[in-house]
């Protein structure tokens, strides 16, 4: 059962049925079976090896009977496989055998999947549901639908706490009621005119972001890894989460942020056993999950994974690069203690996050608050003293932060009789 070669003869039935593991590269497909067989039967486990020397690769397959026992083997992510001394990462696999016109990533999240899709009698109403269901666990939301061509029968559907409650629903229900998973709304419907994540232009994993049409709710994501993930490993991995529309490795010719190019980043961040790539999601929430999942991993065992959004790891470089020489940060004082000076500031040409304007402002003391008027390019940092304000002003005037140029000037507070004493004058 360690064949790798078999891992895609994998039956992909029931959904949600396989489980992915990152763990020790010494890992054994016998220990792993252990760990697991108490969550429900295992069909398989498959332990992917090296072809020319047989040694594991520190990722794993296991297959289970019922989608219940792997949301039960799920439970298991961060626990310590007897033998080793590390703790695995366990999440729900993307199917191997996916089409090439085929959505399947939307099989992954199990977060999504709290809901199922159930075909009850007309007759039968919530409260009874609840009851009838309530049994398989806690029962958070039941909805029923008639059925226009049918007066007979309507649509339920009905959530729970969590996946593996629903899971265990759909297994043990009433077989009449066709009980499934409920396909999350998002991923029901694609937008008009724009390329569906299935498309095979955007799963081809030699795509290179040149070449991949700009798509405004795209976010990507910048990743630190080992030199040992290339990039079909670095795929495998990202692929798991849903949404990724293509993962590569970047070369120092194109990992440009602004005036700060890939050389600076190297000295910061890489060295010679890391590797720079970039993981582009079709939307924040997906590359969110991501984030939340991959970050910190270590893959292969010892070596950590970093993970962050770009325009954070952009602000992050701009601190180290821009503001570095004011200091470090200093605490925020309380909003209750009240404003001295006020520092006037606008974004030339386009505004950078609140929070890299406070980390800028903050560095010379009695901070209150940063923020931009609403839709607005320009807005105002509250001091609690005047010193701090005006050091703040003198020294900020004219910083680049990235492709923003600050302009800080001291705030002209107008009240309404100055204001008419400008208009007689």
């Amino acid at each position: 059962m360690s064949d790798p070669h078999r891992a895609k003869e994998i039956s992909e039935e029931p959904p949600m049925s396989r489980l992915f593991i990152i763990c020790g590269k010494q890992i054994t497909n016998e220990q792993l079976i252990k760990h697991f067989e108490s969550d429900g039967l295992i069909e398989e486990c498959v332990v992917i090896t090296d072809r020319k020397t047989g040694q594991g690769k520190g990722v794993a397959y296991v297959k289970f009977s019922k989608t219940s026992s792997a949301a039960r083997g799920l439970l298991k992510n961060g626990t310590i496989v007897e033998g080793d001394k590390r703790p695995i990462k366990v999440m729900i696999s993307a199917s191997y055998n996916r089409g090439k016109h085929s959505d399947t990533t939307a099989d992954v999240n199990e977060n999504h999947f709290l809901r199922l899709f159930a075909i009850v009698p007309s007759s039968r109403t919530e409260e009874q549901l609840k009851v009838e269901f309530g049994c398989h666990g806690t029962v958070t939301q039941i909805r029923l639908v008639a059925d226009k061509k049918n007066d007979k029968q309507c649509a339920a559907y009905i959530k729970f706490n969590t996946f593996l409650e629903t899971a265990l629903a759909i297994e043990n229900c009433n077989p009449q009621y066709k009980a499934k998973f409920c396909v999350p709304r998002k991923h029901e419907r694609e937008p008009k005119g724009q390329p569906t994540k299935s498309d095979p232009i955007n799963r081809k994993r030699t795509h290179s972001p040149d070449r991949m049409p700009s798509v405004r709710s795209d976010t990507k994501l910048v990743v630190i890894c080992s030199s040992q993930l290339n990039q079909d490993r670095l795929w495998r991995l990202f692929d798991i989460c849903p949404g990724m529309k293509y993962c590569n490795i970047i070369t120092a010719s194109k990992f440009m942020f602004g005036t700060v190019d890939f050389i600076t980043l190297a000295f910061l961040f890489v060295d010679e056993i890391n590797v720079t790539a970039a993981a582009v999601y079709s939307s924040r929430e997906e590359a969110q999950r991501a984030v939340d999942k991959i970050h910190g991993l270590e893959y292969p065992i010892g070596e950590r994974i970093i993970v962050q959004f770009e325009d954070e790891f952009k602000e992050e470089i701009i601190t180290k690069d821009a503001l570095s020489h004011f200091g470090p940060p200093k605490p925020l004082v309380s909003e209750l203690i009240p404003c001295v000076r006020k520092a006037f500031f606008i974004c030339i040409p386009e505004p950078v996050s609140v929070k890299l304007l406070t980390d800028a402002f903050c560095r010379f003391g009695d901070l209150i608050k940063v923020y931009f008027v609403p839709g607005k390019r320009h807005g105002y940092a509250e001091f609690a003293s005047l010193i701090a304000a005006n050091r703040a002003i003198q020294q900020l005037h004219g910083i680049q932060l990235g492709e923003c140029q600050l302009k800080v000037l001291e705030c002209a507070e107008y009240t309404g009789e100055s204001k008419r004493n400008r208009t007689e004058h």
